[in-house]
């Protein structure tokens, strides 16, 4: 059996892995995860939208309204395919950029698109540096940049992407130069999966999965489990959500982490769900929902194990809109864990071996996990999955499947502070101190794994 890249696999990833569906150490994924954005509403269609200035000279004017115009073009082209167009964007005089853009343009042929727009903030600008120098002529890089784009029968509202991109003037005409001259500074545009080679589209009534040549097969998979996976998501949850998935394969564990805005350590990882999510009073606002598969990992995963994973994935994205900053980690990835273990009939001491092992050494944990131990590289991953995962059966063994599902909206949707909104919850739905619930849950990890 081969190993992720980098650290040994865990005892437990190395021993379980073929055999049994789930293991906590490759559940780790970003539920509350938001890709890099800048907020703002988007916009749809080809328009180009840009903050308003309250004084501007004509020469800044004149550049702004340019730019507009080019970027308005950039997306016409798209939605049109447009080819020439979108090469006409492009900086005659940097090769390699026009070289790199007219890939990523073929790549988007099969996207199924509605929408592709730019919003840019006219009034501030990056500083000039070496980069930037090398063009030796007139350059501008707005500070604000976003790229907008909706997928048909799956985004609402489009995602709002990041980007630092240089523009370049010769002969008194604006082109696009480049998308990387203030990465060294930690300023990297944010990456999609026609970044990264050729797109093809796999469907299922509610899914759409978004893969490169040579994984059709996979996606074909995937695609199938994802569609069975969604009934029993709204089983648990309720039918209140989009009941949609997009689902991403890409071809390398280095590039999921970059389409999932740079995640962190993916070595014990099979599946991560993401979104832009934009907080409103009361309640975030969660666009551009999207499961990125591990291709490093999944292969590794049983059939049953696939479900699991991905049903605790889409878990996430039905429930991310009422997840908000009061919503500690173990009840967003316990619940997910609760959903995607439902009817499996995995054995508690088997999904939950890690802590187990604690338990009968006498180690019980004192509290339910923080939040700093589902980090990817965390040395108690597993054992923060499987109490987090525990707590949540206890509270559905004790009070109904129903009372689990109110206790994580209370808590999601609260205003208070992360202690506040678990007391109050405690007290309203399962009539008891938050305290006092932790005793009981310590009593049920000795009870269930001893």
């Amino acid at each position: 059996m081969g190993e992720p890249r980098g650290r040994g696999l865990p005892r437990k990833l190395g021993v379980l892995l073929a055999a049994i569906p789930l293991l906590a150490v490759l559940l780790a994924d970003g539920a509350l995860l938001a890709r890099r954005s800048t907020p703002g509403s988007g916009s749809h269609g080809s328009t180009v939208t840009s903050a308003p200035r309250a004084s501007r000279s004509l020469a800044d004017a004149a550049r702004a309204d340019a730019l507009r115009a080019l970027l308005g073009r950039r997306s016409d082209a798209v939605l049109h395919h447009d080819r020439k167009e979108w090469l006409s964007t492009l900086d005659p005089g940097h090769r390699a950029f026009r070289r790199q853009q007219a890939r990523v343009f073929a790549n988007l042929a099969e996207v199924p698109l509605a929408s592709w727009s730019y919003s840019f903030d006219p009034a501030s600008a990056q500083s000039p540096n070496a980069a930037t120098a090398r063009y030796h002529a007139k350059t501008w890089a707005p500070t604000t940049f976003a790229l907008h784009y909706r997928l048909r029968g799956f985004d609402p509202r489009p995602t709002n992407l990041a980007q630092f991109p240089t523009f370049v003037q010769r002969s008194g005409i604006w082109y696009l130069t480049s998308l990387s001259d203030f990465a060294a500074a930690g300023e990297a545009s944010s990456r999609e999966l026609w970044d990264y080679g050729r797109v093809v589209v796999v469907r299922r009534p509610r899914v759409l999965v978004l893969g490169h040549p040579g994984e059709e097969s996979t996606m074909q998979l995937i695609a199938a489990e994802a569609a069975a996976d969604i009934p029993r998501v709204t089983a648990v949850w309720g039918s209140a959500w989009a009941r949609k998935v997009v689902v991403l394969v890409p071809a390398t564990q280095q590039e999921l982490s970059k389409v999932v805005a740079d995640y962190g350590d993916l070595d014990h990882i099979a599946a991560v769900a993401t979104a832009e999510v934009q907080t409103h009073p009361g309640r975030p606002d969660p666009v551009g929902d999207r499961v990125g598969i591990n291709p490093n990992n999944w292969p590794k995963l049983s059939p049953l194990g696939r479900q699991i994973v991905l049903t605790h994935e889409l878990t996430h994205v039905a429930t991310r809109s009422v997840t908000g900053a009061a919503m500690p980690t173990w009840l967003a990835e316990g619940f997910a864990d609760y959903v995607g273990y439902l009817g499996s009939d995995v054995p508690t001491t088997f999904a939950a071996q890690e802590l187990a092992a604690d338990v009968r050494a006498g180690r019980v944990p004192a509290r339910l996990p923080g939040d700093d131990q589902f980090n990817g590289d965390s040395k108690r991953l597993s054992q923060a999955y499987e109490g987090a995962w525990l707590a949540c059966r206890l509270i559905a063994d004790r009070h109904g499947q129903a009372a689990l599902v109110r206790f994580y909206r209370m808590v999601g949707t609260s205003s208070s502070s992360q202690s506040e909104a678990l007391a109050a919850a405690s007290h309203a739905v399962l009539h008891e101190s938050f305290t006092r619930f932790t005793r009981d849950w310590r009593a049920f990890l000795r009870a269930e794994l001893a």
